[in-house]
């Protein structure tokens, strides 16, 4: 299957992705429970887990969210755990920036173009998104401090105008994505990070998604919703949600058991070419930048 803009899938392409990003989960999936690390479907992953048995048919990606220790070993066992998949694993750090604040696991086989790094030379391939799992911290001082971290991590960490998150804030962020060099934004989003980190507290007894939003950073979340996996059918197998699923989806989607406006049933990414069966290779994103009249 071969498109350019995801948006505008035929049901029977979003499908044939939908087996490609589903096949790298079920990969994922079975080294996390080999090496004994928690993970759970997230966002419209977990809805469709809940309300379609598999994927919500017009969602065109997988989420994941790990605990911060599991997610932190998985990325640093990478290279050893998938040397014999077609699988990488990508995370922004001094060398290359992902534009994503989590981690992606990508299917080295296909090709996903997406618009807002197509200038970057990365692995632009099919890939699951991977997000962490922290702890806010006790206090009202401290927990300001972590989201204002975050928030200044998420920015410079994805490094371009936010989607999703609303006009206003896709405005104010302009500015300060133009007042430094490179270089320097790693250094901040690199020192931010791991300030809101060494801010996680058990104690405090709530969860946070740092980097995803800034509403998910006002969510004050029990955690005891994500204490343990109950594991439901998701397509041909099993996968785990929280097991606190139905509090968390309601508390953060509303009514998450009905349909969206029909306008919303599409994909959310935009994208310049999808391949679910040829390699994605540099020769591909020039030619993709010599239609758009640029220069790679």
């Amino acid at each position: 299957m071969r498109l350019q803009n995801v948006k505008n899938a035929t049901p029977e392409e979003i499908r044939e992705l939908q087996k490609v990003e589903l096949g790298i989960l079920n990969q994922l999936a079975e080294i996390l429970k080999q090496k004994n690390l928690k993970f759970f479907l997230l966002g419209g992953t977990m809805i469709g887990a809940v309300r379609n048995k598999g994927f919500v048919p017009w969602d065109d990606d997988v989420d994941v969210i790990m605990p911060r220790k599991d997610y932190e070993i998985l990325y640093s066992h990478a290279g050893e755990w998938f040397k014999d998949t077609n699988l990488l694993l990508v995370r922004s750090d001094e060398n290359s920036n992902q534009h994503i604040t989590g981690m992606n696991l990508k299917d080295k086989e296909t090709t996903f173009i997406n618009q807002h790094s197509v200038f970057e030379d990365l692995q632009h391939s099919i890939g699951i998104d991977i997000n962490p799992l922290d702890f806010r911290p006790v206090g009202k001082v401290k927990q300001l401090k972590q989201v204002f971290y975050a928030a200044v991590f998420s920015l410079y960490n994805a490094n371009r105008l936010p989607d999703h998150q609303g006009a206003l804030l896709r405005m104010a962020s302009a500015v300060p994505l133009k007042m430094f060099s490179e270089k320097t934004k790693t250094k901040i989003w690199q020192y931010s990070e791991k300030k809101m980190i060494e801010l996680n507290d058990p104690a405090s007894g709530e969860i946070v998604e740092l980097g995803v939003g800034l509403k998910a950073l006002k969510r004050h979340l029990a955690a005891d919703l994500f204490s343990d996996q109950k594991w439901v059918l998701f397509e041909d197998t099993y996968m785990p949600i929280p097991i606190g699923f139905d509090k968390y989806l309601s508390d953060v989607h509303g009514d998450y058991m009905s349909l969206p406006p029909e306008e919303h049933r599409i994909a959310k990414h935009q994208t310049y070419l999808v391949d679910t069966e040829q390699p994605y290779t540099p020769e591909l994103r020039d030619k993709v930048l010599e239609g758009l009249n640029y220069e790679a």
